[in-house]
């Protein structure tokens, strides 16, 4: 059992820059199959480059995460809420869903992504979402 508490550093995620480019070469591709009669499939793909090259430039600031032995979830340099970490949380390959409640009972997710944090805070992580389901 973790008695102590833990925080981990999250880095921007490479995965997360290589899904946007890759829906958006798959978006290009299926829109050049079409007929070139309109060009309304062209705004198709700008939109989802636009937003691909955001994400590639975005600078993100450094986000930390608190997580307490008693499953009590902080983040640091964020906008998400406090909370408790809760059963549904799903540990995987490429990342972790955090599930986690906040003091009105709504419940948040965010996934994150593998490459986030390092493997020690990766484990470190799957063990406190293990524990919630203890």
């Amino acid at each position: 059992m973790t008695h102590a508490t833990s925080t981990i550093a999250l880095q921007p995620s490479r995965y997360r820059r290589q899904l946007a480019w890759g829906l958006m070469a798959l978006l290009a591709c299926s829109v050049m199959t079409w007929p070139a009669s309109t060009p309304w499939p062209l705004f198709l793909v700008l939109l989802p480059s636009f937003y691909a090259l955001r994400q590639w430039r975005a600078w993100q600031p450094p986000l930390w995460l608190t997580l307490h032995p008693d499953g009590q979830v902080k983040w640091h340099a964020d906008s998400w809420p406090t909370g408790q970490l809760v059963r549904s949380s799903v540990i995987c390959r490429f990342g972790v869903w955090l599930y986690w409640q906040d003091e009105a009972a709504i419940t948040h997710r965010r996934w994150l992504f593998c490459d986030q944090v390092n493997a020690a805070d990766f484990r470190l992580l799957g063990r406190h979402c293990q524990q919630q389901r203890w």
